[in-house]
């Protein structure tokens, strides 16, 4: 009986202490609130388009940047680099979206100046990558001296050609500040050498089939080097040589690590290809969005470098990490 008793006494207890532990907080002595995470901060990353090794690197390292700082990034591309307007449109939706801080690779550095200017305006830091926007509003630009790499890239054709010869050059559309910039570079080194002649320019867009038409067309003709300063020609000058069998004949000089570059490189098809470092810029452009977020000072310029890789250089282990940023 007395074991009954006890059990019938202690029920009371039972039941005020559940009733304390599930709904009077204030019944413990720790009247501390409950953690409630803030929201990430939000920055919308526009490249100039999604679908090249390229920008899929620039996009990786700014989803690695994301996901280091705790922020949410949002991507946008449009399907051709020459769509200016489908990048002021996602710049404009980046705005009207209320993202925080906007990363942008402008296709056209003036047509994109003033959705840049209007983005800023309404608060959002804007940072710079790849190519300089022609706006005052940008706090960072986050690239590649262009001049100089096109400089790079003549010097070595030089020293292939030995410093003679007839030498053509590949570029994009006009208009487009980077390439024209590397182009720039490319023709004054050459006219360095007195016994080196430019003997023609061509243009190509990101449309690969007129621009192998005339690669192709060029290539009929006497060359002794051919300097490629885009990826999408460098592409198409690997395909037209090695089509036409000019493996060595013509010596070749193209930009950036594109798979096709690798390779050709590696067989001898072309002899030097200057890379850059997108996974940097991508995740440096996400770096000093949230920098700028926080109220920091973010350098007005970060020069990310250019490399010329060759068959004698490519396989040391710093270059290594330059051409396979993702081969831990």
């Amino acid at each position: 009986m007395t074991s009954g008793r006890t059990s019938f006494r202690t029920v009371p207890v039972l039941l005020a202490a559940v009733f304390c532990l599930l709904l009077l907080p204030s019944c413990g002595s720790d009247n501390t609130e409950p953690h409630i995470a803030e929201p990430k901060k939000q920055i919308a990353l526009v490249l100039k388009t999604q679908h090249s090794d390229y920008w899929k690197t620039v996009r990786t390292g700014a989803e690695a940047a994301a996901k280091e700082f705790g922020v949410e990034l949002s991507v946008g591309a449009p399907k051709q680099e020459e769509d200016v307007q489908g990048q002021i449109q996602l710049v404009n939706e980046a705005v009207n979206y209320k993202r925080e801080a906007l990363v942008l690779a402008a296709n056209d550095d003036q047509a994109l100046a003033e959705a840049a200017g209007q983005a800023a305006e309404r608060g959002m830091p804007v940072i710079a990558i790849d190519t300089e926007i022609d706006s005052s509003r940008v706090r960072s630009f986050i690239g590649i001296d262009n001049f100089e790499a096109g400089r790079k890239a003549g010097l070595k054709m030089a020293s292939l050609v030995g410093n003679r010869g007839r030498i053509a050059v590949i570029g994009f559309k006009p208009g487009v500040k980077t390439t024209e910039q590397r182009e720039q570079g490319v023709l004054d080194e050459i006219a360095k050498h007195s016994q080196m002649k430019v003997v023609e320019q061509v243009e190509c867009t990101s449309d690969p089939a007129p621009c192998a038409r005339q690669i192709r067309r060029l290539l009929q003709e006497p060359v002794d080097g051919i300097v490629a300063v885009h990826a999408v020609s460098s592409i198409e000058v690997v395909r037209a040589i090695g089509e036409l069998g000019l493996e060595g004949k013509v010596k070749a000089v193209t930009f950036d690590s594109t798979a096709e570059n690798i390779e050709s490189l590696q067989e001898g098809v072309i002899q030097a290809t200057i890379i850059q470092n997108p996974f940097s810029m991508g995740y440096l452009g996400v770096k000093y969005a949230v920098e700028a977020l926080e109220g920091k000072k973010v350098p007005a310029r970060f020069d990310t470098g250019t490399k010329v890789i060759d068959q004698d250089n490519m396989f040391w282990s710093d270059n290594q990490k330059l051409l396979f940023p993702f081969v831990k």
